[in-house]
């Protein structure tokens, strides 16, 4: 069954630049009103600048161990229901096995799994308000599927987020409630240009958010894209341990 996204209470997070931020942008030109959240208030602003009846801006560090209880306060005041929440906040860091930083783990954790749990915490009351065919919808990453090089920190964070929404999906769905897990891979972003390895089939913002928005009207429970790098990943993860850790030692950047 194909839910327009259109007319519909839509709180997103990470929404001041990248996916985040284009989905705003599309999901605002659909008349839909939007609860805006992130770190950085300028750019939320101007969205509130530009859409001034169909924006609401809360801003929050997700990663802030004491925001949970405040996020959800602010989230109810800022209206009475949600019919969907696109969970995107995350950062994504690499990490240095020569010299292992565990401040580097702790902080992709808190903002990327820790951060999306405190955000659940906050929606899951207000979608049980809603009488619109309620939807959670996580940002996760290609990287959930399978263990890459370097990526031990942001690709754990991202494989914890999926395992949650699976196991909530469970447990909610006699609520009524849908959830739909979004596997992007690489999508030219602030983030993404920092990279300094090659990134196969990157797509632009705006490709990514035309098929995370296709995939959501359709209540896909899972968005994957692009194909030619979701199905290799799959593969992999599918294979024997000796065969999968040889293949993934052409991955290994060479020092």
């Amino acid at each position: 069954m194909d839910v327009k996204l259109e007319n519909r209470n839509i709180w997103i997070t990470g929404a001041s630049f990248g996916i985040g931020l284009e989905l705003s942008k599309a999901l605002l030109a659909k008349n839909n009103k939007l609860v805006v959240t992130a770190r950085s208030r300028s750019v939320l602003e101007q969205l509130q600048s530009d859409y001034p009846e169909q924006v609401t801006v809360l801003c929050c560090d997700l990663a802030d161990e004491d925001s949970a209880g405040k996020l959800k306060a602010d989230l109810a005041m800022s209206c009475s229901h949600l019919d969907t929440v696109i969970l995107n906040a995350g950062i994504c860091e690499y990490v240095d096995l020569d010299d292992l930083d565990i401040s580097l783990v702790d902080r992709v954790t808190q903002t990327n799994y820790l951060g999306f749990v405190r955000s659940l915490y906050a929606a899951i009351p207000m979608l049980r308000n809603s009488s619109n065919l309620p939807h959670i919808v996580g940002v996760s990453s290609a990287s959930a599927y399978v263990g890459l090089p370097r990526a031990q920190a942001y690709g754990a964070s991202k494989a914890a987020m999926r395992h949650f929404l699976q196991s909530l999906r469970l447990d909610i769905f006699s609520e009524g409630i849908d959830v739909s897990i979004v596997y992007p891979g690489f999508v030219d972003t602030r983030l993404t240009r920092a990279n300094d390895f090659e990134m196969p089939f990157q797509l632009t913002t705006q490709q990514a958010v035309e098929r995370i928005i296709k995939g959501v009207e359709k209540r896909k429970k899972e968005i994957a894209f692009p194909k030619r790098l979701i199905w290799p990943l799959r593969i992999m993860s599918m294979l024997p341990a000796a065969v999968y850790t040889e293949l993934g030692q052409k991955m290994v950047r060479q020092n």
